[in-house]
């Protein structure tokens, strides 16, 4: 029998079995099609427990970020996001889904009897190695509940900031900005660009005992020991409430989830200005773009010289699998994409010599994509008096990256070719994640 019927309320069991069944079968979609058609057909009492044991283990084993259920007028569609996109996996019928359904809102404490409104919830899953936690949410539709479960492995955590994928010149500067006792490290990007893993990186690298650290976030997704955790609760506890309580707690270091406006913004340029390091996120589309947000939030560029010295952008591009890659010359039209990318770049040391080849992925059958992974492309840019004295005049963002480019220093675009080239991924994801010059 399956470990799964002994999970308590909040805690759900997945056997080592199970999970050694499917990673044995290298995580293929068809494996775990072809295991969850078995569970769905068992007659047992549990067998509901047993379809949602297997469904957390392939996620497990194929690395996905997120679990999707997704009603549809006759059938359940099951989804994982793996390396950043949606795959289908299975269905159900309806009656599998409302099992599952309760089953979940069981586990993440949610009111059962409530479907025609949001919900948010949350439960751990314990494996062999440690617990995952599990974040889940809940939406109305119109042929039953979304249900996405986003899962949140403390393995996340633990990843040095010298495994991000951060240039060795760019991580050089790093490593003596974040231990600034003052001053603030912003970086930006869409949703799900690893700006959170990037920020926990960094405070596990400067958490000591002699320092105290104190997060304010939306929510808690990790948890960090040794640091005061805190978590934004609807206009009770705002990031801007947070933030005027926080710098009254005798803190070191601040962690601000996201600046979303002008009176967030404010406190954390003040908390920059007084002895603290701030390190939060925005929401712009490149480093450069740091600036023009924070003036739109309402804050006073005059200051920006003083209390901002790290601007930072990133995106997550597919690795390639080194064992399903293959090299091919570059196109003509490509040699000259590639020249007007580096062209900019004021540090030419960093350009390949031979620039002749790049890797592209070369997957053995249709179900395997010729990916593995993800991994950052990053840039940043640095605060200078040269800088500081732009910015006073709430410059546009193509300004702050022309001047920016002096520093010498990789822009994403620069940093996205050198890793296609090395074989790191492919010159097509890079084009996919950041607009390219043609």
């Amino acid at each position: 029998m399956s470990l799964a019927t002994e999970s308590k309320a909040g805690i759900f069991t997945v056997a080592p079995a199970t999970l050694a069944k499917l990673t044995r079968q290298n995580g293929t979609h068809a494996a775990f099609g072809a295991e969850l058609d078995t569970a769905a057909a068992a007659k047992s009492l549990d067998h509901v427990s047993y379809v949602f044991e297997v469904i957390l283990a392939g996620a497990f084993a194929l690395r996905a970020s997120d679990i999707h259920f997704e009603p549809e007028t006759e059938k359940t569609r099951l989804r994982l996001r793996v390396d950043g996109l949606l795959t289908d996996i299975h269905f159900f019928d309806p009656k599998t889904y409302h099992q599952l359904n309760s089953r979940i809102k069981l586990l993440s404490g949610v009111k059962l009897n409530v479907a025609n409104r949001a919900q948010d919830g949350r439960f751990s899953v314990a494996r062999e190695d440690g617990q995952v936690e599990m974040r889940v949410s809940f939406i109305p539709g119109n042929y039953g509940e979304s249900i996405v479960l986003r899962i949140l492995d403390p393995k996340a955590t633990k990843v040095s900031y010298k495994e991000l994928g951060i240039h060795p010149k760019l991580l050089a500067r790093l490593e003596t900005e974040i231990r600034r006792s003052n001053g603030m490290l912003l970086t930006t990007g869409p949703t799900g660009s690893g700006k959170t893993t990037t920020l926990y990186s960094f405070l596990r690298e400067i958490h000591s005992p002699e320092i105290k650290i104190i997060t304010i976030e939306d929510p808690i997704e990790y948890h960090l020991d040794g640091i005061v955790q805190t978590q934004v609760a609807g206009t009770k506890y705002t990031f801007a409430e947070g933030l005027k309580s926080i710098v009254r707690q005798d803190p070191d270091i601040i962690m601000v989830g996201e600046i979303r406006d002008g009176e967030t913004a404010d406190i954390a340029i003040q908390a920059a200005l007084t002895g603290h390091f701030v390190f939060s996120t925005l929401h712009t589309n490149d480093a450069a773009g740091t600036f023009p947000r924070l003036c739109d939030l309402g804050a006073d560029p005059k200051s920006f010289g003083s209390a901002v010295t790290v601007s930072m952008a990133q995106r997550l591009v597919r690795t390639l699998d080194p064992d399903k890659k293959k090299e091919r010359p570059l196109t003509d039209a490509e040699k000259k994409m590639i020249a007007n990318v580096f062209e900019p770049l004021a540090d030419k040391t960093l350009i390949p010599e031979k620039i002749e080849t790049v890797w592209e992925p070369s997957p053995a059958n249709e179900e395997e994509t010729g990916y593995k992974g993800r991994i950052g492309l990053y840039e940043a840019i640095f605060m200078n008096d040269e800088l500081a004295t732009l910015l006073r005049d709430n410059p546009p963002a193509n300004e702050i990256a022309k001047l920016a480019a002096k520093q010498g220093y990789l822009m994403m675009a620069q940093d996205g070719i050198l890793k296609a080239l090395a074989g790191v991924t492919s010159l097509s994801e890079v084009a996919a994640t950041i607009d390219l010059p043609q």
